[in-house]
């Protein structure tokens, strides 16, 4: 169900600069295990079946990894994505012919690295998290305010990279997200180059 959304975004903010400070803190006390990382690329509708007429868009993110000995790491991810759909009864309605989506995520998650030959390197990991998505292209009737839905999401994340020489790594990542009982979407898809530290 949509509806005015004015708590999370406040919450999600404090929320991306608390892991960002404890990436600052844990940066400092294992510094030869860290990471931080940049990616962008396409983002698909988080729920093909309420979108009809969804088209791709294009995502960004931040992500901080600490990874133990071994294979295993600890990820926090914020990620930004965006696509648009065609509103039904937009002729009749006064909505634009295609209106805009805005996803926010922010999610956790333990993964599992596996080494190829030449470098290369699989990620593979899962968590929880949630997203905000704005519509606001569309107005509450009663209020007037621009639409918004939230819910928990469960990413699964995959990530391919090689070293880039001995400062980080560069290589792709991908994921799909799943909200629980209802929808699997919010496919994204791009390069990404993360600072080892």
């Amino acid at each position: 169900m949509l509806k005015r959304f004015t708590f999370f975004p406040a919450f999600g903010c404090v929320l991306f600069f608390i892991l960002l400070l404890a990436g600052i803190i844990s940066t400092g006390a294992q510094a030869q295990q860290y990471s931080i990382g940049v990616q962008s690329g396409m983002f698909t509708p988080n729920d093909y079946g309420r979108y009809p007429g969804a088209r791709l868009g294009y995502s960004m993110g931040l992500s901080f990894d600490y990874r133990f000995q071994g294979k295993l790491s600890l990820g926090s991810h914020y990620q930004f994505g965006s696509f648009t759909y065609a509103p039904e009864g937009s002729q009749h309605s006064g909505l634009p012919q295609r209106s805009a989506v805005s996803v926010h995520l922010i999610y956790w998650t333990l993964q599992r690295n596996f080494a190829f030959g030449k470098d290369w390197n699989l990620a593979v990991g899962s968590g929880p998290g949630f997203f905000l998505a704005s519509f606001p292209d569309e107005r509450d009737v009663q209020t007037g305010f621009a639409l918004s839905s939230r819910d928990f999401s469960m990413p699964l994340l995959l990530n391919l990279s090689r070293p880039l020489g001995s400062i980080g790594t560069v290589g792709l990542k991908s994921g799909l997200f799943f909200t629980p009982f209802y929808a699997i979407g919010g496919f994204h898809l791009g390069p990404e180059i993360r600072i080892l530290f």
